[in-house]
C-alpha cells in the first residue's frame, strides 16, 4: 500500500482536500508548487519542502501541532485565505467538495474552528500519536565529516514533566533509527550491538535483527554512585568477537552527564581496535523547542562529540525534562 493510499483511507483534513483539488496530492507535483510560491515569498526557502515522509505525515491527519512557520508560511500562500490552523483540521464535507477559505472576522465560522481544533486534538490523543514534526538535522561522521539525517520531534503536553513514550512512539522511533542506518551510505556489517540498560537492550534486539544480520548483542547494565556518576554492573554482557569489530552502542536517551563517554570507554578497553558506532532514541535540547537547529543544540553534542563515532543515528529529539520509555524500562 502506497503512502497515498493509505492517507486515503483515514478521515481528510482540510489541506489534502484541497491540495487533491488542485492536482497538488502527489509529492512531486506539492514540491514543484511549493518552490514556486517560494520564489515569490522567500527565495531561501526555495528547496526547503518537507521530506516525503513529512508530507505524507501531514496529509494524515496525525500531525501533533503544526508544521514549523516557514512551512505554514508556504501553505498559507500557496491556498490563499487560509490559516495553518484550519488546514489541519478534520474536513465534514465529502472528499469531492473542495470548501472555500472561512469568512475572515465571522464569529460563527471561528467558534466552528475552534471546536474542530478540540476534536482534532482529542483525536490524535485518542490515537496515541506523540510525534510532530519530522525535520533534518546535520550530525557528526568521521568519514563524510557532518551528513543530514531525518529526526522525528517530540513535543512535550505538559512542560516540566517527562513524556511517558507509548509502545507506538518507541516502535516508530527505532523504526526511524533503521532507516538512517540503512540509508548511512555504504552496508554497516555490524559485529557487535550493545544495548544500554533494559530499553537499550530492546533497541538494539530490534536493530540487530532488522540491520545487523542478528548480529550478536551485549548488554551494558549501569548502576549510579554517588555524586551522579555511573558503573557497570557485573550482570554486563561482552560478547567475544573478531579484531578490527564494528560495535553499535544503543541508548535510550541523552542528556547533559557524559555517561556515554564512560560507556564508550569501557568497551574500548575490551575491544581496543573497534570501530564504534551511536544509536540514541531521543537526544534532549537546550531549550524548550523538541527540535535542534544544528546538532550542538543538544544538551550533550560536547560529549558525543569528545567519544568521537563513526557514526551518530538519532530518532527524535525533545525537550528537557526528557522522555520516560514504555513500562518504565530501565
Amino acid at each position: 500500500m502506497s503512502p497515498d493510499t493509505a492517507t486515503q483511507e483515514a478521515r481528510p483534513i482540510v489541506l489534502k482536500v484541497l491540495l487533491r483539488g488542485r492536482h497538488l496530492q502527489s509529492y512531486r507535483a506539492f514540491c514543484r508548487e511549493y518552490d514556486k510560491v517560494a520564489e515569490k515569498v522567500d527565495k531561501t526557502l526555495k528547496g526547503s519542502y518537507p521530506s516525503k515522509a513529512q508530507f505524507y505525515r501531514w496529509l494524515s491527519g496525525e500531525l501533533v501541532g503544526l508544521p514549523y512557520a516557514d512551512h505554514c508560511r508556504i501553505l498559507e500562500a500557496m491556498l490563499p485565505g487560509w490559516q495553518a490552523e484550519q488546514l489541519f483540521e478534520p474536513h465534514d464535507g465529502g472528499i469531492e467538495f473542495v470548501p472555500e477559505p472561512p469568512q475572515a472576522g465571522a464569529a460563527e465560522p471561528a467558534q466552528t474552528s475552534n471546536s474542530q481544533r478540540v476534536a482534532n486534538k482529542e483525536r490524535r490523543a485518542a490515537q496515541g500519536n506523540q510525534i510532530g514534526e519530522e525535520y533534518s538535522l546535520a550530525v557528526p561522521r568521521v568519514e563524510f565529516g557532518e551528513a543530514k539525517i531525518d529526526v522525528l520531534s517530540l513535543p512535550n503536553p505538559q512542560p516540566g514533566r517527562l513524556l511517558d513514550l507509548n509502545w507506538s512512539t518507541f516502535g516508530q522511533g527505532i523504526e526511524q533509527l533503521g532507516a538512517q542506518i540503512k540509508h548511512l551510505g555504504s552496508r554497516l556489517d555490524v559485529d557487535i550491538c550493545f544495548g544500554i540498560n533494559e530499553a537499550g537492550l530492546v533497541m538494539a534486539t530490534f536493530l540487530s535483527s532488522a540491520r545487523f544480520s542478528r548480529c550478536p548483542i551485549g548488554y551494558l547494565r549501569c548502576n549510579k554512585v554517588r555524586g551522579g556518576g555511573i558503573e557497570l554492573d557485573d550482570a554486563s554482557v561482552f560478547p567475544d568477537t573478531k579484531e578490527n569489530p564494528t560495535i553499535v552502542l544503543c541508548d535510550f536517551e541523552v542528556k547533559h552527564s557524559d555517561a556515554i563517554g564512560y560507556l564508550a570507554k569501557q568497551v574500548r578497553s575490551r575491544y581496543p581496535t573497534a570501530d564504534l558506532y551511536f544509536a540514541v532514541f531521543g537526544a534532549m535540547t537546550q531549550g524548550d523547542d523538541p527540535r535542534a537547529d544544528k546538532f550542538d543544540d543538544l544538551a550533550g553534542a560536547q560529549n558525543l562529540r569528545k567519544v568521537d563515532f563513526s557514526a551518530i543515528f538519532i530518532a527524535a529529539t525533545m525537550s528537557p525534562p526528557g522522555i520516560e520509555p514504555p513500562l518504565e524500562l530501565r
